[in-house]
């Protein structure tokens, strides 16, 4: 009978496995369960993440309110938790479209764990951008470079490995996934508009 692993050592194997995927390493999906309970557990990235993700929204929001902009923090709030899930049922349908549903459960599993490991780098990037010494441009500048690495680079890595596909079908999955995104947030930003 195959010892349990803890809930602690999933989430460290499976960072590890995101972090793999950010070093581009070609054997970071051997880091993952890619099991059903695999799957499953891979959406505590949204837990994981929250405490962070509420400091960097309570921060935007002072700094917002300083500028004098009163933005829908609710459609941020609203995209944070729903996203991870919602992009999950979005690509069932998308990924049996295209035929490339052989390894769906791989890629979600994948992405919610790189998700983690984005938001990690980038939202402390972006708090240090608004409260920190750094010189705006300099600022600006940096945070473009990582997010254009990780949004655009990474996870375009990330979807040719995980799906098992072509670069260039990897390439179409990632256009799809940003229009995706965008779409939600455009949505819940005239929820409460």
């Amino acid at each position: 009978m195959k010892k349990q692993e803890s809930l602690i050592n999933h989430f460290i194997r499976s960072i590890i496995g995101a972090w793999q995927l950010v070093k581009l390493n070609p054997r970071a999906m051997d880091y993952f369960d890619k099991s059903a309970e695999g799957f499953w557990k891979s959406f505590w990235a949204i837990p994981l993440v929250a405490p962070l993700f509420f400091l960097w929204v309570k921060v935007s929001y002072v700094k917002a309110v300083e500028l004098g902009y009163r933005g829908p923090i609710e459609a941020n709030v609203l995209t944070f938790i729903v996203g991870l899930p919602l992009f999950a049922l979005v690509m069932v349908l998308f990924t049996r479209f295209l035929k490339i549903d052989t390894h769906y459960s791989s890629m979600v599993i994948a992405y919610n764990w790189l998700s983690v490991v984005i938001y990690f780098i980038t939202l402390p990037l972006d708090l240090l951008m608004r409260i920190g010494p750094m010189p705006i441009n300099i600022a600006v500048l940096l945070t473009v470079a990582v997010i254009f690495y990780l949004r655009i680079y990474v996870t375009w890595f990330m979807f040719k490995q995980s799906l098992q596909v072509s670069s260039a079908l990897a390439i179409g999955v990632l256009v799809f996934e940003f229009l995706f995104q965008l779409s939600v947030m455009a949505v819940f930003l005239r929820l409460f508009q």
